[in-house]
């Protein structure tokens, strides 16, 4: 085609650089469409809530329901308490997904109608290659425009922490409520949870279990509580205590202690005892809470003068004297006490 005139030159090349305008539109709208506003899209925005700590966020894009009070069987319209909301948000939200990595979001299947598709989340969590499926359905459009996905909605996953006796728990850095040693906690997927138990009697070893699925329910934490360091360091002190007590009695048969040393003849002077080794019992937490000191051994020196009544003559005496020690171990809040048993 020919113009004829300058003007017409002009109008030409405004027509051709408009349509090549909007052909990029189009063409960066499609893209736009195809990677932010696709179903993986949704699954990443979920993703980086779940990073940031946000539950309200990450629970309005995965819309799902949270566990609510159970009936027990055999007992009508009463309830159990609500799962603990305490796991959805902030710090503890944030640890969950803390070794996440290596992340692949990536939409595996649409339908022939375009309107639900399964998304494929891929990652290592824990030291271990995970995968968590999503499944998803269009809701409409932006601006009739780009394409809105909601995922489709589901229960969350719960995770049950239990701990004889104790009324509270550490669940990913932060401290949560137990009823009766039990405590059950609503949690988004994929995560680590990650629980122990520290205070000045007691500690647990840390425990955890990664949730990476919905229909995961009711996982379990289970915190095998045992005597804290410093538990431990004050029953030695007491034991300790106690039988150098019992070494500054002078006498064969020292009131209140494990040991003693049966002897006919006659002692002259005083009779000394030293404790040359000390029981180290090493104390358990039973499954109702109770405290048990297994038996345990120890030695003592015991050294005095013997004379002998026929001749007059002295001699110096120094045995050693093995002995078992026992005893019962109690507790307050805070303190433990050791009571020797005879």
């Amino acid at each position: 085609m020919r113009f004829s005139s300058p003007v017409d030159r002009v109008l030409a090349g405004w027509f051709a650089g408009m349509l090549c305008a909007l052909l990029l539109a189009l063409g960066a709208l499609a893209l736009i469409n195809r990677t932010v506003y696709d179903p993986a899209g949704q699954v990443r925005q979920y993703f980086q809530a779940l990073r940031e700590g946000d539950g309200s966020r990450a629970l309005g894009i995965l819309d799902a329901q949270v566990p609510q009070g159970v009936a027990p069987a055999g007992q009508g319209e009463a309830k159990k308490p609500a799962p603990d909301a305490a796991l959805m948000d902030g710090q503890a939200l944030k640890n969950s997904v803390a070794d996440l990595k290596d992340l692949d979001v990536r939409t595996t299947s649409i339908s022939e109608d375009g309107e639900h598709a399964s998304v494929t989340a891929d990652y290592e969590l824990a030291g271990q290659r995970q995968s968590t499926e999503f499944h998803l359905h269009r809701v409409g459009s932006h601006w009739g425009v780009f394409d809105r996905w909601h995922i489709d909605r589901g229960s969350l996953p719960t995770v049950q922490v239990s701990s004889p006796t104790a009324t509270t728990a550490t669940v990913n850095n932060v401290k949560v409520g137990l009823t009766h040693g039990t405590g059950q906690f609503v949690t988004f997927y994929p995560g680590v949870y990650k629980s122990t138990y520290v205070s000045s009697l007691y500690e647990a070893p840390e425990q955890q279990v990664a949730v990476t699925a919905a229909d995961q329910r009711d996982q379990k934490l289970s915190l095998q509580l045992e005597p804290s360091s410093s538990a431990q360091n004050a029953i030695t002190y007491q034991i300790a205590s106690h039988l150098d007590s019992c070494a500054t009695q002078d006498t064969l048969y020292p009131a209140g202690c494990p040991f003693e040393y049966p002897f006919t003849g006659r002692v002259q002077g005083d009779v000394s005892w030293a404790i040359t080794e000390y029981p180290k019992p090493k104390p358990t937490v039973g499954p109702e809470g109770n405290w048990l000191l297994p038996e345990s051994r120890g030695k003592a020196k015991i050294s005095f003068t013997e004379l002998d009544l026929l001749t007059g003559q002295t001699r110096q005496l120094t045995e050693e004297v093995p002995f078992t020690y026992r005893a019962s171990v109690s507790t307050d809040n805070e303190q433990v006490k050791v009571t020797p048993q005879q």
